[in-house]
């Protein structure tokens, strides 16, 4: 898997979460990660830097992350409109599963969650 994706954006406003996702990330391999807060940042990185994975926060300020997944898949943000993307979020729901999909996103979990449950939903995304 590692051999394939190198490299991931993640996408949350939370600099804990982040630190945690990066965590995570380097036991898969994948020790190239940018960061954004927020979706408006996500649009600035993903112009220059090409990701294997995308890993996003829902709700953040300025543009949100389904906002943001919908300008990914539909091409206007970044350079890979089926890179995979995990959406991690403290909204559940059988709608707000829906709604996520519908936007494009690949893996939905949901906060608060542990680190395996974000190991295996990376995983997941990924194969």
């Amino acid at each position: 898997m590692s051999a394939q994706v190198q490299r991931a954006v993640v996408v949350e406003d939370n600099e804990r979460f982040r630190d945690l996702v990066k965590i995570v990330l380097g036991s898969l391999g994948i020790n190239e990660v940018a960061e954004a807060k927020d979706g408006h940042e996500a649009a600035n990185v993903l112009k220059t830097f090409a990701a294997d994975l995308v890993i996003m926060d829902w709700t953040m300020e300025g543009m949100d992350g389904i906002t943001c997944t919908q300008h990914i898949r539909n091409g206007t943000l970044g350079n890979n409109p089926s890179v995979p993307i995990v959406m991690v979020s403290g909204h559940g729901g059988e709608d707000v599963l829906l709604q996520a999909r519908e936007a494009g996103v690949d893996v939905y979990l949901t906060k608060p969650i542990s680190i395996k449950a974000l190991h295996a939903g990376i995983q997941k995304a990924l194969n």
